[in-house]
């Protein structure tokens, strides 16, 4: 089989790979929902979901700067990786080792649907990756209809001290334009803005996740009188078979009407 990655590198596997490690959290929880699970040797330190992987398998470190040695111990036919989460420089030393990488760059609501029936194929379970597309892409598309004009003129947060905020070609704000919010900055990447340009901007809402920063109930008060809500960061970043549990999330935190 050959692939190509987001990178338009081709891939090329004999067979479905039987040794995977992966380097990105979200994707490591949807090849177990796949199920891939007995084929993954390595993860990283914030593949969280399923808890008990990480006690399992091997772990290389975290998703910046893995343990390029650790995983070439583990003798993978392919590595997951995505071109944000990971460093550039470590997939490059897997390559150079004959190592085939597989890196996804996942920047939109379309790609994230169809991302899940590619991996899919490309760890040998097509069928469940077409059917976790398909059901993904009903239950997206239902919900929006009722949730998708309520909702206001919004920063997400993704850092303090400095502020930083998800910016206009992040997944993230692709995730808010298709719920019906309307995401601030227009600016690329993870943008530094103080507080008070939200203010100017005129802002209804910051969104305060939880995660990649841990956000909790003080730092609300660091928002200068703006509407702030802490958020189930996952909900927002985490493209996948976590999607599936977005709609029922966004129902019950976001009820419809309010604001």
């Amino acid at each position: 089989m050959v692939a190509v990655d987001d990178r338009g590198f081709p891939i090329e596997l004999e067979s479905a790979p039987a040794r995977i490690v992966s380097l990105v959290p979200s994707l490591t929880e949807t090849l177990v929902d796949l199920g891939a699970e007995n084929r993954i040797v390595g993860v990283t330190k914030f593949c969280i979901h399923p808890d008990h992987l990480r006690r399992e398998r091997t772990r290389i470190g975290g998703t910046k700067g893995v343990n390029v040695a650790a995983i070439m111990d583990l003798q993978p036919d392919l590595v997951i990786a995505n071109l944000e989460e990971n460093e550039a420089q470590d997939v490059m030393a897997l390559e150079i080792a004959g190592v085939p990488c597989w890196v996804c760059d996942v920047r939109t609501v379309n790609r994230a649907f169809s991302l899940l029936a590619e991996l899919g194929r490309l760890v040998g379970c097509g069928e469940a990756g077409e059917r976790m597309e398909e059901e993904v892409r009903a239950c997206w598309q239902a919900a929006r209809v009722d949730f998708a004009p309520m909702r206001p003129h919004v920063a997400y947060a993704v850092w303090r001290n400095p502020w930083m905020w998800a910016g206009s070609d992040a997944y993230i704000q692709d995730v808010l334009r298709w719920w019906g919010w309307s995401p601030w900055p227009d600016a690329p990447r993870y943008p530094e803005l103080p507080m008070d340009a939200l203010v100017a901007e005129g802002l209804e809402e910051v969104l305060l996740p939880s995660e990649p920063f841990p956000f909790k109930e003080a730092h609300r008060a660091e928002c200068e009188g703006l509407s702030a809500r802490l958020v189930d960061g996952e909900m927002f970043s985490w493209y996948g078979s976590r999607m599936l549990q977005v709609p029922e999330y966004l129902k019950a935190a976001f009820p419809v009407g309010t604001e």
